[in-house]
């Protein structure tokens, strides 16, 4: 039973690497759903996207649900519409990653919206957000990027 807590806790942990160049890398792990490079970016408006790589490694689907934070805020999956010339993100309902594939949250994509901020985030800072999924939650570190960043600092590096 020991073991079995012992395995279960470092599934849900994250793990954190170097790539090639000796630079650390987020990496997020449970139940077989890789989390890569989740960030967001800086604002002081009371809306904020989250955006990542998920890679289902596993042999099952895994369902994105949505993530909230300690405070109790709900974020909530969106999808990028443009509607008569204006962009918005409508609501969607849990999207899941079958085994052996990849869904990128990006801009102008999907993504994980928060609303109801009343602090601002700076670029440079982390954020730690709790991404709900069908195998289980995960509390990941989110990057605050550039107000103006289409993609994570560490985008494009090996892992």
């Amino acid at each position: 039973m020991k073991r079995l807590l012992a395995a279960a806790l470092l599934m849900a942990a994250p793990v954190l690497a170097e790539n090639d160049h000796g630079a650390p890398v987020h990496v997020f792990e449970i139940g077989g759903l890789e989390i890569l490079h989740p960030w967001t970016n800086a604002t002081d408006h009371d809306h904020a996207l989250v955006f990542m790589e998920l890679h289902n490694e596993g042999d099952a689907p895994i369902e994105i649900i949505g993530a909230r934070l300690d405070s109790g805020l709900e974020g909530q999956l969106v999808g990028f519409r443009m509607k008569d010339g204006e962009m918005g993100f409508d609501p969607l309902p849990p999207i899941p990653v079958a085994p052996g594939t990849h869904l990128d949250l990006t801009p102008d994509g999907l993504a994980i919206r928060f609303d109801g901020f009343t602090e601002a985030l700076e670029e440079g800072h982390h954020w730690e957000v709790v991404l709900v999924t069908s195998v289980g939650v995960l509390e990941i570190d989110v990057s605050v990027e550039d107000e103006d960043a289409r993609t994570h600092g560490h985008a494009g590096h090996a892992h």
